[in-house]
């Protein structure tokens, strides 16, 4: 199965490696990503095609009931679950916080040069368990399945620079060893970020530069201090 051989090179990552937020955005647009302009729009349009595919991916079905449940048990707070969609109780912001992470992959592609050609990705899906087991995975993820190919090539990226530290994306690894190398793939991906700049629609949500983590969608932007860190370094909702 493909979910099965991404537990390393995917999974380790999880949600704790996250963007950061600066400066005003775009009227109509959900976030900006370098140059790109990621518009609301776009970001419903998947989110309705995800909700629609849905149904037809029993086993993506169970991944995302399980990660809805994870959630409720903790409040409705979004937990980062290393399966399934980013926030359950929001295809939305899922499909944003998904999208811009395949950006950042590319960018950290480019900047270590990683070759991500069209053959190598078709490879790869091959050799992953080909096209359904792809779909269902990217579904899974809380994406439609019309992102395949950019899910996949994300995926590609992650396990070339796993390789590339030393680690076999599909074998077990020292624990020290693994955590080594996660650091130093997550400060490649942290890099790309910082080098890219992020520009992110509240109404998605906050993002926490102290853990790297899309926050809550805060009700009252306007409120002073909505959406900014506390004397903790945690950002909160100020109701």
């Amino acid at each position: 199965m493909f979910r099965k051989s991404l537990k390393t090179a995917v999974c380790a990552l999880a949600a704790g490696t996250a963007l950061a937020a600066c400066g005003p955005v775009q009227p109509g647009a959900a976030a900006i990503v370098g140059h790109d302009r990621i518009s609301v729009s776009k970001v419903d349009s998947a989110a309705n095609q995800w909700a629609k595919e849905l149904p037809h991916y029993p086993q993506a079905g169970q991944i995302v009931a399980a990660a809805k449940e994870a959630q409720r048990q903790q409040a409705g707070q979004q937990a980062g679950q290393q399966q399934g969609p980013y926030d359950p109780s929001s295809p939305q912001r899922s499909v944003l916080y998904k999208v811009i992470q395949i950006r950042l992959w590319d960018e950290v592609a480019r900047e270590q040069h990683v070759s991500t050609a069209p053959g190598q990705v078709d490879a790869f899906i091959a050799s992953q368990g080909g096209q359904q087991s792809l779909d269902a995975y990217v579904v899974a993820q809380g994406l439609p399945t019309s992102y395949d190919e950019d899910y996949a090539r994300s995926v590609l990226i992650q396990r070339t620079m796993l390789q590339r530290y030393g680690v076999n994306p599909d074998q077990p690894v020292d624990q020290q060893q693994g955590q080594q190398v996660l650091q130093r793939l997550a400060g490649d991906y942290a890099n790309a970020k910082r080098h890219v700049g992020i520009t992110v629609n509240p109404r998605f949500g906050v993002f926490d530069d102290q853990t790297l983590s899309l926050g809550p969608v805060c009700p009252h932007l306007s409120t002073p201090d909505s959406g900014t860190p506390d004397a903790a370094g945690e950002i909160k909702c100020q109701l």
